[in-house]
């Protein structure tokens, strides 16, 4: 679902939004703005659920929670010989090249490396499982509520 055409996310969205309105009874109208309702229900919308569970299956890949075959196709960035700044991150992943077709840019070795290293390096470092899903959701979150409030 990484990288899906706007329109299936959409009535995705769309199926949530019911969902919620539905929890939630009557006195919701539907101009109402859902996103308070969505944090109050700890939904996440849909674009940002899609980005959460591949950082998460990407933490568990780097950390050897993951199966074989899901670990073998994300790898650890190498560091160059000559370093800079930006080089001391070590906890980024290797984004492998751009493929020809479009439905091997949506597998998860290409989009697991391009949403982990998305992440600030605050998350890309907790050691924890529960930690970082915890904070994972909270900044997904906020980068919902704040991309919502710009036009």
């Amino acid at each position: 679902w990484y990288q899906r055409r706007v329109r299936a996310i959409r009535k995705l969205q769309k199926v949530q939004n019911s969902c919620v309105r539905f929890l939630f009874g009557q006195n919701v109208k539907r101009w109402d703005s859902l996103t308070p309702l969505l944090m109050n229900a700890h939904f996440l919308p849909i674009k940002e659920r899609i980005l959460y569970k591949i950082a998460l299956l990407a933490f568990k890949c780097i950390n050897n929670m993951a199966p074989g075959y899901l670990s073998h196709s994300v790898k650890i960035k190498d560091q160059p010989q000559k370093t800079l700044r930006t080089d001391l991150d070590y906890f980024l992943l290797h984004v492998p090249p751009l493929p020809n077709l479009q439905r091997t840019q949506r597998s998860f070795s290409h989009c697991a490396p391009y949403v982990w290293n998305l992440l600030p390096y605050e998350l890309r470092t907790l050691p924890n499982i529960d930690s970082f899903k915890k904070q994972l959701k909270t900044y997904l979150f906020q980068k919902a509520v704040s991309d919502e409030i710009k036009p």
